[in-house]
């Protein structure tokens, strides 16, 4: 028997697990940290964060492994994509991630298109001019962080990051280099023109490779550290989201998933590039190398849902299980509540920087559980209005594949269902993103010969299906149409913008 440890690097988290070839996880060893939150929506973090957390969990997986006598074919990576580190020949940092939820970098976003139009910036790289997507950060540091600029000897991402202090390796995937706004999207390779427009130097790039590449052996140094074998093949696996995508089966065409995790991901296949008129949607490099993938994003979900949890629940209520009774307790609509999600800016449908989470309609009457609920019915509306818009491009679809840690929550799947108005389907592992890894990391090892092999191995059938409820769905959808009437009436009269400069002045 075969094993794989898949190292997934989140946003809240880091894990660690130990996979065979059949895709049972023998083991998890997770770590948690925090990112940095700072006014003006500055979003950062401490890359010593990641170290520590790759030494532990690795360290406690290296322990198992030891325990059991398990040899261990591969380490594969998968992470969280577009944020951008400045580090030094040796890998040194210096200074703080900055990270995907980060808004600094709106003024660079729109400098950008004086020189290049969002049309094709859209059709080179899928991607719109905006502050989620690594470049604006790095004319950031460019233009604001002048001397951090010129020591850089590369920007680099979290995986890559990752990838360094496993194997001493400057390299990164296409599915990580398509969040950069950097690669082109039609050819996989850096793309001359925006590198020229931009001004941003080729060599600070990590040389680019298909995902599922072998990035190099695990060093020495690292090895002895954690007590695993020097020399074991270390995969770039790729972005979190495109391997969620690979574990939800979205291998071919009219297969879609909502991946919800920090932040939600409505997913979609392609087997060609392919667009929307209003860049509301955008094309990315699938983890299935020459494959894409569509995508529309939602920055803050289960980051709202863990937040609620820190901030008002307390002793031994504090943990997600009580939240959902207290959520299931509300009925349909939440007792009048309406969240909107847009607690660190808008990414699809609105795109809007400026945008902010609100709860609206709160009473004296309102209860914890109707606030708990009203996070699942506005979270999933979002999801829903993306996947109008995935539809529009790639076809409709009648089931969803869902993962995440709030998809643990049948109440939310089922609310999901209603909205949606499709079948949702849960898999039995909701750590999608890391069987991803693991499936990928099975084809690279020439294990399974296909994606679609491995995913009939490693994942198989769905855990539970849930099926829509016709008279719900025509009570959220007069909810949703509420819900655009809240947010166009703060963003047209130009309330979020007045906010955020009374908050900096």
């Amino acid at each position: 028997m075969e094993y794989i440890i898949t190292i997934d690097v989140g946003t809240m988290s880091m894990r660690s697990i130990v996979y065979d070839i059949k895709g049972t996880s023998m083991f998890t060893s997770s770590y948690e940290y925090h990112a940095i939150y700072l006014p003006e929506s500055h979003v950062e973090q401490d890359p010593d964060d990641w170290k520590k957390a790759l030494d532990f969990t690795l360290a406690e997986a290296a322990e198992y492994v030891r325990s059991k006598g398990i040899n261990i074919s591969a380490i594969a990576v998968t992470s969280q994509r577009a944020s951008v580190i400045p580090v030094d020949k040796e890998g040194t940092p210096l200074y703080n991630a900055v990270t995907w939820q980060d808004k600094r970098s709106v003024d660079m976003a729109e400098q950008l298109l004086e020189k290049i139009s969002m049309n094709a910036i859209y059709r080179r790289t899928g991607l719109r001019a905006n502050p989620y997507f690594s470049l604006p950060k790095m004319l950031w540091f460019k233009d604001k962080a002048t001397d951090i600029y010129k020591k850089a000897y590369k920007l680099i991402g979290v995986q890559d990051y990752v990838m360094h202090l496993l194997t001493g390796e400057f390299k990164t995937d296409a599915s990580q280099a398509a969040r950069t706004m950097l690669m082109n999207i039609k050819t996989f390779q850096w793309d001359s023109e925006l590198l020229d427009i931009s001004g941003i130097d080729e060599n600070l790039l990590c040389e680019l490779y298909p995902p599922g590449s072998i990035a190099g052996g695990l060093e020495n140094k690292i090895a002895k550290r954690v007590g695993l074998e020097e020399g074991i093949p270390v995969i770039m696996a790729g972005g979190d989201q495109q391997n969620a995508a690979l574990a939800l089966n979205i291998l071919s065409p009219g297969t879609a998933e909502a991946n919800t995790g920090t932040g939600s991901f409505v997913i979609a296949y392609s087997d060609k590039p392919v667009f929307d008129k209003k860049f509301r949607v955008l094309c990315s490099a699938s983890a299935v190398p020459g494959k894409w993938i569509v995508e529309a994003g939602i920055f803050n979900t289960g980051a709202i849902y863990r937040w609620f949890r820190d901030q008002f629940f307390e002793g031994e209520k504090a943990n997600y299980t009580f939240m959902n009774e207290e959520a299931a307790a509300s009925p349909l609509g939440s007792n009048g509540v309406m969240l909107i999600p847009h607690f660190e800016g808008s990414a699809a449908p609105f795109w809007n920087p400026y945008a902010k989470g609100l709860f609206f309609n709160l009473s004296l009457g309102t209860k914890k559980g109707d606030m708990v609920r009203s996070i699942f019915e506005g979270i999933a509306m979002e999801i829903a209005d993306n996947f109008s818009l995935i539809d529009l491009v790639c076809g409709e679809t009648n089931i969803v594949s869902v993962a995440g840690g709030m998809t643990r929550s049948d109440l939310f799947n089922q609310i999901q269902s209603d909205i949606f108005y499709k079948k949702v389907a849960r898999y039995q592992n909701s750590e999608a993103t890391s069987l991803g890894a693991a499936m990928g990391a099975a084809v690279t090892l020439g294990i399974y010969n296909t994606y679609e092999e491995a995913f009939a191995k490693i994942v198989g059938k769905e855990d539970r299906i849930y099926e829509p409820n016709a008279e719900n769905h025509i009570k959220y959808d007069k909810l949703r149409v509420r819900k655009h009437d809240l947010y166009n009436a703060l963003n047209q009269r130009g309330v979020y913008e007045k906010f955020l400069k009374d908050i900096n002045n």
